[in-house]
């Protein structure tokens, strides 16, 4: 008995460990991509070129703003700001990307496309040429990194003169949304025709 009661102590100290480091620890300014440990790279190397992730994963983050929400149907609702950084500076970017995202066949039988909790990251880069903004959306529920997300993340140049840039994504994909495949396969541009078209 004693010997069990000790080996569960252990496990529950490692787990402690476990969820400790996981833990984000202040701002994102300066850290590296793989340091926010919240954000599953998985997710992000799916959505952009294989050369610009080499690239994230070498630059430091100016700042980063999650905003999470629930699907419901294909869009998002009750977005709320849940992490910011830089003083709030891009906290209504990061809502308005959030009220933008499109996220389809996201089937479970308790769960048919409705009600889960997404969130929406926006990752904020110093570049030669002003600010990138740079977004994308995942199920933030068990399993939600390991599933296959289809589509694009959101690339924007932000300029000193206040105007901005959209980076088009490969494939024409930018803008179309996310197809969450579970073993299935399905055609982006076909699943999203057969949703049902949510006024917003």
């Amino acid at each position: 008995m004693k010997m069990f009661l000790r080996l569960l102590v252990a496990l529950l100290f490692v787990a402690s460990l476990s969820l400790t480091q996981a833990a984000p620890i202040g701002p994102a300014k300066g850290k590296m991509l793989t340091e926010l440990q919240v954000i599953p790279t998985r997710v992000l190397q799916r959505s952009i070129s294989r050369k610009f992730y080499k690239t994230l994963l070498i630059s430091p983050v100016e700042g980063w703003v999650t905003v999470r929400a629930t699907l419901s149907g294909t869009r998002l609702s009750g977005a709320r700001v849940i992490h910011s950084d830089l003083g709030g500076t891009y906290d209504s970017l990061a809502l308005k990307r959030a009220s933008e995202v499109l996220i389809s066949a996201n089937y479970t039988t308790d769960r048919p496309n409705l009600g889960s909790s997404v969130l929406v990251h926006l990752l904020i880069y110093k570049i030669a040429d002003g600010t990138l903004a740079l977004s994308f959306a995942h199920l933030d529920e068990p399993g939600g990194d390991q599933a296959d997300y289809y589509g694009c993340s959101r690339l924007t140049v932000l300029k000193p003169n206040g105007t901005s840039e959209e980076i088009k994504g490969p494939e024409g994909l930018e803008g179309k949304g996310w197809v969450i495949r579970r073993g299935i396969k399905q055609n982006l541009e076909a699943t999203l025709k057969m949703e049902p078209k949510i006024p917003h």
